[in-house]
Order: structure tokens, then C-alpha cells, then sequence
């Protein structure tokens, strides 16, 4: 007799116990599930946020600043690992930008080991290894209308008129690019060209719903929730009839043990 009301005392607690802690969870899921079903009406598909708080959750914006080199009228910016010509993103690489100059036929941009030709309207036209000419890539100028690199041994190469061959040469005559402020609405511009219109609210409501939006154990705190409800369902039934045959048995004795 003791047992088994140790049983239901102990599925009770339990079930009181696991539907307070699940019921933030539960009133996510509810509300999230709701919108959902109602995406068209509410127009989450086109309505969409731009909280920089929001960006940094979801990594959107570098942790990093950006930095700029201005060739010729155009600016040159790396922000994070991409990179942009003016506002318009051009490439990805994961290596430091170094400079960026105005060729004879191109804009040349180097990186630590890699360069990337673009045309004067900034069309990617090409990108060059550098580890079979030289190394580490410190700086970048110009001289003669031709790219100049300094490496990481202080020796400085030329490139001919094609940016195929590099000769070594004196550090002399040389115009090094430098790095550029930009202004606050330049910066504005640059941050809206990285994150475009932000997220849109379906995406936030779907990761809210799913977890995801809580980081890679976010998916498991949203299926402990849904297990938690089916452990409700099953607790909840079990007290439901635990307490139904009580009153049963009750009955029956005060039907049949009558004085």
C-alpha cells in the first residue's frame, strides 16, 4: 500500500515539477507555431530586422573593424572575411588585405599570399597565387603605374605590364597605399551593403521555434521541451486515472460495506 502510493505521489511532484519547467519553452513553441501558420497574413516573409544585436547573435557583422584603401576614387574595404569595392562585395578571403592600387589595366588588391585584379568598374577578374614569385605579403604600392609589393624580408618586386613576372628592385619612388577613415554615412552604407535588408522575421520566428536560435544546443533544449510535453501528457493521464480508480474503489466499498 505504501509503494504505491509512493508511485503517485512521486509521478505527481514530477509532473508539477517538469510543467513548470517547461512552460517558457511551451509558450515559445505555441506563440512560434501560431505565427507560422499565419506567415502570409503577418507578412513575416518580407518584414525584416536590422537590430545590430541581433547581427552580432547571428554572426552577420565582424567582430572586427573594417579597414579601407582608397585606389584611385574607389575605396577598397575587407570587413571580416569580405570584401567590398565601394559598397558592392566583390570577393571573400580569408587572408589580410594589404593594399589596393590602380594598375595600367587593372585595380590590383593584395593579400598575404594571393592577389585579386578587378576591372576599374570593380568586376573580379582574376586571382593570382603570389607563393611561387614571393611571400607573405607585408604592403602593396605603386611605381611607374605598375603594382609594387613589399614581403615579410623587406624585398621589394615590381610587377611587368601583364602582373605575370616580378623583378626585385630599390625601395625608391614608391607610392605605398594607406589605409583610409571612412565617414559615419559611409560606414552606414558599408554596414547595410554587408548585412543587406537583415534578417527577415521568418527566419528569427522558424530558428525561435526550432531552437536554433539559442546556438547548436538550442535544437535539444526545444526537444527536452517536447519531450517534457509528452512526459506531461502521460503523467497527467496517469493521475487523471490513478485518481478515477480511487474514487471507483470508493465507491464500490461504500456501495457494498454499508453498516
Amino acid at each position: 500500500m505504501t509503494n504505491r502510493k509512493s508511485k503517485k505521489f512521486t509521478a505527481f511532484i514530477w509532473h508539477r515539477r517538469i510543467g513548470l519547467a517547461a512552460i517558457a519553452l511551451v509558450v515559445i513553441l505555441a506563440i512560434t507555431g501560431i505565427a507560422l501558420n499565419h506567415t502570409e497574413q503577418l507578412e513575416l516573409d518580407s518584414t525584416y530586422v536590422d537590430s545590430t544585436l541581433l547581427m552580432n547573435w547571428y554572426g552577420l557583422e565582424p567582430e572586427t573593424a573594417p579597414v579601407t584603401f582608397a585606389a584611385d576614387d574607389h575605396h577598397i574595404t575587407q570587413w571580416g572575411h569580405q570584401v567590398f569595392f565601394d559598397n558592392n562585395a566583390v570577393a571573400k578571403n580569408e587572408q589580410t588585405l594589404r593594399g589596393a592600387v590602380k594598375a595600367e589595366q587593372f585595380i590590383v588588391l593584395a593579400y598575404d599570399s594571393e592577389l585579386h585584379l578587378l576591372t576599374f568598374d570593380g568586376q573580379l577578374v582574376e586571382r593570382i597565387p603570389t607563393g611561387t614569385s614571393f611571400t607573405e605579403t607585408q604592403r602593396l604600392g605603386i611605381k611607374y603605374n605598375r603594382p609594387v609589393i613589399e614581403t615579410a624580408n623587406k624585398l621589394v618586386y615590381m610587377a611587368d605590364e601583364h602582373i605575370i613576372d616580378w623583378d626585385v628592385i630599390l625601395n625608391e619612388g614608391i607610392v605605398w597605399s594607406q589605409t583610409v577613415p571612412l565617414d559615419d554615412s559611409e560606414m552606414e552604407q558599408l554596414r547595410i551593403a554587408l548585412r543587406g535588408n537583415g534578417l527577415s522575421m521568418e527566419r528569427v520566428v522558424v530558428d525561435l521555434h526550432s531552437g536554433r536560435i539559442f546556438g547548436s544546443l538550442g535544437i535539444y533544449v526545444m526537444d527536452a521541451a517536447a519531450l517534457g510535453l509528452l512526459w506531461l501528457s502521460g503523467s497527467g493521464l496517469w493521475v487523471w486515472w490513478s485518481r478515477t480508480r480511487k474514487q471507483r474503489k470508493k465507491k464500490h466499498y461504500q456501495k457494498h460495506h454499508r453498516r
